[in-house]
């Protein structure tokens, strides 16, 4: 006859915060154990307990491993509980008291107010974060050393972009690479006064404009992978989540879970997220990486503060070489504002342009030889920012001069183009910046004029493209 399960609840006595740091110190060696920790909690919330061979199964589906196991049952964290089918049940002590420990550990905040969110955690949050501590944790000198002779600085890059994109449409593919160093999301100041910052390196970039235009392959293909064109990731590893056939209300929901590990949101048909009533004012606050708070039919989500970064594309309508906007809230350009964006124009150039590409990646003439190396690179070069936090430093004269040269082109070209475009070519040139981090790793990096210029170029490019006239 089958036993029935059994769970005996008890009032257990508390535990004293000396003898819970101690516990929990001989439990988390690692930030392995950290994640096996908090998918053993996720467990405990759904069944509330458990037998060590479920728990097992469990933490190596989630992490890989379950080393964690045999120690907590050392301690007075894991205690039995009952029993089911002749196996024993146990269960975590003082959860909120271990939650607390481990919200402290990891220096973060975190609380979660749905279950798509905690979802989101355990299934891809801890992930992708196993995935980014394991290669960070392999990294060797020497595999540095051959990262930087392929990459110096940011001219490596650009060369290698003119290689697979054509000296034309270069800019495309460069873009959303720079982006990627600028996630470190690392301080600016001016030489004028480098204890006062006027600007962060981190921005979110948006591709839009007419289809067929390449929008996708920069955004996505590019960075992501995409194995049917032969074409290899080149993006940031372990900190790349892609938001494609997700409701703009699932989107606000798992977000939350990303508190305290900031990725990059690659979004395509971005424009479908605004069809949504309400949607842009939350979407500017996601922009701004601010807190966001929405209330739906099944309860609250947040307030939790966004910490990621965006690269997203979406088409809109062009009526004689001029775009305009299809949505009907007006915040609709409060969002753009807050976001680099470049405008693709479906002209007769650009077409030839991109089917010489087609051709010559059909043919296999296209050597995407630097891809491995690059996102190795770019996450590397992520972490010892994050871990040394170094300033990022603009000659005052260079910003000045940089700033005057685009507000003349604006004003000589009639261009409907802000001036905060200013600002967001600092935050180009200075990300261009960082590439060279990984070789130098000064306490303060200066912004090269390598990387002026590519900056300058982009935003005359941009102002040429939107003063464009059928």
């Amino acid at each position: 006859m089958k036993r029935k399960r059994y769970i005996r609840i008890a009032k257990i006595p508390e535990i004293p915060k000396e003898q819970l740091n101690n516990w929990m110190r001989y439990v988390i060696q690692n930030t392995e154990d950290v994640a096996q920790l908090e998918a053993l909690i996720y467990l405990q919330k759904m069944q509330r307990a458990w037998t060590q061979r479920n728990a097992k199964e469990w933490l190596i589906a989630k992490t890989g491993s379950y080393g964690i196991l045999g120690r907590l049952k050392n301690t007075g964290l894991m205690k039995e509980v009952g029993e089911e089918g002749g196996a024993k049940l146990y269960s975590l002590t003082a959860l909120q008291d271990i939650e607390k420990w481990l919200r402290e550990y990891r220096g973060g905040k975190i609380r979660l107010t749905t279950e798509e969110a905690m979802r989101e955690y355990q299934d891809v949050v801890l992930q992708l974060r196993s995935e980014y501590e394991f290669f960070i944790k392999n990294v060797k000198e020497e595999d540095i050393e051959i990262w930087v002779k392929e990459i110096s600085s940011v001219e490596d890059i650009v060369h290698y972009t003119k290689s697979i994109m054509g000296e034309m449409l270069y800019m495309d593919a460069l873009l959303p690479i720079i982006q990627q160093y600028s996630m470190a999301n690392m301080d600016i100041y001016s030489s004028a006064n480098l204890e006062r910052k006027i600007n962060q390196t981190g921005f979110s970039l948006a591709y839009f404009g007419e289809p067929g235009t390449g929008k996708t392959f920069a955004t996505d293909d590019l960075l992501r992978g995409k194995e049917e064109k032969g074409v290899p990731p080149h993006g940031i590893i372990g900190r790349l989540r892609y938001a494609q056939g997700m409701t703009p209300k699932m989107f606000i929901a798992i977000l939350e879970a990303y508190q305290d590990y900031p990725v990059d949101w690659v979004i395509p048909e971005f424009r479908d997220f605004f069809s949504y009533r309400g949607m842009v004012e939350k979407l500017k606050l996601v922009m701004e990486r601010r807190e966001v708070k929405d209330e739906t039919r099944n309860g609250i989500i947040g307030p939790y503060k966004v910490t990621s970064f965006f690269i997203v594309n979406y088409n809109t309508e062009i009526t004689r070489g001029r775009w305009k906007n299809t949505m009907g809230d007006p915040n609709f350009s409060a969002v753009e504002d807050r976001m680099i964006c470049k405008l693709f124009l479906n002209t007769s150039q650009r077409r030839r342009l991109i089917w010489e590409n087609m051709k010559r990646i059909a043919s296999g003439k296209v050597d995407y030889y630097l891809a491995d190396t690059l996102r190795r690179h770019i996450t590397y070069t992520y972490h010892l920012l994050q871990e040394k936090r170094p300033k990022v430093v603009i000659e005052e004269e260079d910003f000045i001069k940089l700033g005057d040269e685009i507000a003349e082109e604006i004003d000589r070209r009639e261009a409907p183009v802000s001036l905060r475009i200013v600002d967001r070519a600092l935050q180009i040139a200075a990300s261009a910046s960082l590439v060279s981090y990984l070789k130098n790793r000064e306490d303060e990096i200066w912004v090269d004029k390598e990387s002026l210029n590519l900056a300058r170029d982009f935003v005359l490019q941009e102002i040429d493209t939107r003063a464009l006239k059928a």
